[in-house]
């Protein structure tokens, strides 16, 4: 087998630039779950501490 293939600087860049916007998406995925995940766990906190304020009374008090 005598394979002489070689890249030239064009295909070169061209696999950086695929590499580099694959590690981008894949940042800013992660990074998105993370924030959706922090936005619904406040969600879910707000929601237990609004019943749970309720529960006790602090409603009636209000109103």
């Amino acid at each position: 087998m005598d394979d002489d293939r070689t890249l030239t600087d064009g295909d070169v860049k061209a696999i950086a630039a695929q590499i580099e916007q694959g590690i981008t998406q894949r940042f800013q995925l992660n990074v998105g779950r993370g924030v959706l995940g922090f936005v619904w766990r406040a969600f879910l906190y707000l929601l237990i501490m609004t019943a749970a304020y309720g529960a006790g009374g602090g409603f009636k008090k209000i109103l």
